[in-house]
């Protein structure tokens, strides 16, 4: 009934649809991946609407629309005229149709995070809600992560996507934003100060460093990962990064 409901309303709401040029901007990371930090940046610019974490599954057209309908509703921000929606997806149940989301104008971010960082951030997680998982099995979800986000450009336009590595994003800030700034032809910059929003530690990233609505480095406690793990990831977080690097025309 619920789904029937919502169904009829985006057919009444479709023909209004503000913009018929708008597209969609996909951050593809993995687990911790800094995609929240991202989120953040990008909706504070005017030309962008998101709404944290959007969890969807896109299989076909239709579930595209739905999604656009949900995040404008849920932002408030169902008649206002974008050049982009933009969503996280760090999970391959996100994209079970991964054509779905390509097409000759929408964009891509391919988001990767080092692994010692990563790997630590995602058990404290699972730690916190009360879902425990092993490094052993967070070592494996990072891995087919990032060999998925590797096999994706074969299949964007390279035109469509550009890399960004989150501890690069902290560490030169204006280079990394002014360089994303220019891939999405927006007309004002992105900034490393954000706007605070409903869904911030909601839909995404649940821990308090995202309200500091600013990009900025902060030590943490680590856990400490078993150092062959940790090294089977490393040389895949490696080798991915030189990969996307290399093929990116939008290098930093």
């Amino acid at each position: 009934m619920k789904n029937f409901i919502k169904n009829i309303l985006i057919s009444l709401w479709k023909p209004f649809s503000p913009n018929p040029n708008q597209d969609y901007l996909f951050i593809m990371g993995h687990p911790r991946s800094g995609s929240s930090l991202l989120m953040h940046i990008l909706e504070s610019n005017d030309e962008i609407i998101g709404f944290g974490e959007y969890f969807t599954k896109y299989k076909d057209s239709k579930s595209l629309l739905k999604s656009e309908f949900d995040i404008r509703r849920k932002s408030n921000q169902l008649f206002k005229k974008c050049k982009f929606i933009v969503n996280q997806v760090n999970h391959h149940s996100v994209t079970p149709n991964l054509k779905v989301v390509i097409s000759k104008t929408n964009k891509h971010l391919l988001l990767i995070r080092n692994p010692e960082d990563t790997l630590s951030s995602m058990i404290k997680l699972s730690d916190s809600v009360n879902q425990p998982m092993c490094q052993e099995a967070v070592t494996t979800i990072y891995i087919e992560r990032l060999e998925y986000l590797k096999k994706m450009t074969d299949l964007i336009d390279p035109l469509n996507w550009i890399f960004i590595c989150y501890d690069d994003l902290l560490n030169n800030s204006e280079e990394n934003l002014k360089n994303l700034t220019n891939f999405l032809a927006l007309k004002e910059p992105l900034k490393k100060e954000y706007h605070l929003k409903s869904f911030t530690q909601k839909w995404g990233d649940p821990s308090k460093n995202i309200t500091k609505g600013e990009i900025f480095k902060t030590p943490s406690d680590k856990v400490k990962i078993e150092a062959e793990l940790l090294k089977r990831a490393a040389k895949v977080y490696n080798e991915t990064y030189i990969f996307l690097k290399s093929k990116s025309m939008f290098n930093t």
